[in-house]
């Protein structure tokens, strides 16, 4: 009788994790266009990174990217916090509005929202801070 009953529980489904923030984007990255499609006008960018913990726990995390005309157009980076779950931090929409506006600079603050690891997924996000200044230079065609 009880083999019975057995049929009618409810089967507990593994839980399925967001992708951890070291491996998130891989993928993206390796299919992405590179600048000279994606932004024809553009011959050199220049982003300053610097990530520090939510609470200043850690020491900031200095970083200068630099991109070419051949470079991959994907400006999503990784957070620093290397226990952090389906974190980073997204600058495409920055660089588009900058491009489009015709700026050389800008730059901004974002907050990591991933998770700050995997054992607190759902309840306490990660917070990371990232502070960025970038510097674009244009081809001379388009100026």
């Amino acid at each position: 009788m009880f083999e019975f009953l057995k049929k009618f529980r409810k089967q507990e489904q593994p839980q399925q994790l967001p992708e951890a923030t070291e491996v998130s984007g891989l993928t993206e990255l390796e299919v992405a266009k590179k600048i000279a499609d994606v932004f024809p006008g553009i011959s050199h960018l220049a982003i300053n990174l610097t990530i520090t913990g939510p609470d200043n726990d850690v020491e900031p995390s200095l970083n200068n990217r630099s991109f070419g005309p051949q470079s991959r157009a994907y400006f999503v980076f990784r957070c620093k916090n290397a226990d952090c779950v389906d974190g980073g931090f997204d600058l495409q929409d920055d660089l588009l509005a900058a491009t489009d506006e015709g700026r050389n600079e800008f730059s901004g603050r974002r907050l990591c929202h991933g998770w700050r690891n995997a054992s607190v997924v759902g309840q306490q996000k990660c917070y990371y801070e990232l502070n960025f200044r970038a510097h674009i230079s244009y081809s001379v065609e388009h100026a």
